[in-house]
């Protein structure tokens, strides 16, 4: 979600940004697995134990490009943001509901459009399921059946993610959402003994959920350490900080986790991607200048951080159509040949495709329908920061 609505302004489109350079990992993340490499699901194993030179080159992308570190950056920013608007605060039904109301209107509008998107493609322009070779079968594990209204109204009701994957996240936003004023509110302004029981409580009901990828649970402990990184971290000072090499640090453990770990939220590797994102979002927060957070200050970075909600729901519909035209397309002996530039075609064609898009969904949905949000929110006498 947008981070850009605040008083320190300065941090928060910095951090805004990072939430774009998310967003574009899951887009180059999903384009490198829709095509397999010798029946080789290369999102499984570990970077050295892949074989084939095209092959071990996708891999590093995908782990340089992590979609699993981008979700886990988003979930410890929510809370990071979220704890912004409330920290400090009284917890009342009045402030919850108007919470409530808000993080609706910031998070549906967008997400009803996108599947809105998806129907109307499955409807006019889907050529129907086919298991074509050399396609992955993570590709090919969409879209197989009938689209039936029960399927929209369960998508939409955020019951399935079966229409779009990258959805499924929103769930888990949603239910940590209703959680986290209780949260807050437990944690308090001062002290850090109730920052130390919210996490240890909130780590281990996620190791007790582990197994289970896309519940809720195995990631509420991500917004309890963005508010852990807001209460005590967002106003250290500069010269408590590390350097440029404490980031590239951050940057190489997460790095190093998606090239270790197989591509489906291991806890271990969770743990290593929570915690380096903790430290950049608090260096990010402290406002210290270092060339290595630079990149968050170009103005295209900022620029796909304020779509960077819409883009990241909009962009699998679009790289499936893609993805899917070009199997239909290219040769299939040069799609065995070459599955890396193919793939390379469909993300440059699916991120340059999804932006135009992700831009109108943002300025006539996403920022309209947000700003009703608070204006709700403020007839019930709540401050807005989120």
């Amino acid at each position: 979600m947008s981070v850009k609505e605040g008083s320190s302004s300065r941090f928060f489109d910095r951090l805004e940004a990072l939430r774009g350079i998310a967003a574009l990992s899951v887009a180059v993340g999903h384009s490198m697995i829709w095509l397999a490499f010798n029946r080789e699901q290369i999102g499984a194993t570990p970077v050295w134990e892949v074989s084939g030179t095209q092959a071990r080159i996708a891999r590093f992308l995908i782990s340089v490009f992590s979609g699993e570190a981008a979700v886990d950056i988003f979930f410890v920013l929510s809370g990071f943001v979220l704890t912004a608007s409330m920290l400090g605060q009284q917890l009342t039904a009045g402030r919850f509901w108007s919470f409530s109301v808000k993080r609706l209107f910031r998070i549906v509008p967008v997400s009803w459009l996108s599947l809105g998107v998806v129907v109307m493609y499955l409807l006019s322009i889907y050529p129907g399921h086919s298991v074509i070779a050399g396609a992955s079968d993570w590709f090919t594990n969409w879209y197989g059946e009938p689209l039936a209204a029960k399927t929209v109204i369960e998508n939409a009701a955020f019951v399935s993610p079966w229409l779009n994957p990258n959805a499924w996240t929103l769930k888990v936003e949603l239910i940590a959402s209703a959680l986290l004023p209780a949260m807050v509110f437990a944690v308090g302004r001062s002290g850090m003994i109730r920052t130390v029981v919210l996490l240890m409580a909130t780590l281990l009901v996620g190791w007790m959920f582990r197994a289970d990828q896309f519940g809720a649970f195995h990631y509420v402990y991500m917004f309890a350490v963005g508010i852990a990184v807001f209460k005590h971290g967002a106003r250290t000072t500069a010269r408590e900080q590390g350097g440029a090499a404490l980031v590239i640090a951050c940057v190489a453990a997460i790095v190093a986790s998606g090239a270790c770990f197989p591509l489906w939220h291991p806890f271990e590797a969770d743990l290593i991607i929570v915690a380096a994102s903790a430290v950049l979002i608090w260096m990010i927060a402290s406002g210290r200048d270092n060339i290595a957070l630079s990149v968050l200050d170009f103005r295209w970075v900022r620029f796909l951080g304020r779509i960077s909600y819409s883009f990241y729901l909009l962009h699998f519909i679009v790289l499936y159509a893609i993805a899917n035209a070009l199997l239909h397309v290219v040769p299939t002996p040069i799609m065995l040949r070459q599955p890396l530039a193919v793939m390379f075609l469909s993300s440059v064609l699916s991120i340059a495709s999804t932006i135009p898009l992700a831009v109108l969904s943002f300025q006539y949905v996403e920022k309209p329908l947000t700003q009703i949000g608070r204006r709700i929110s403020l007839r019930w006498g709540v401050p807005v920061v989120s």
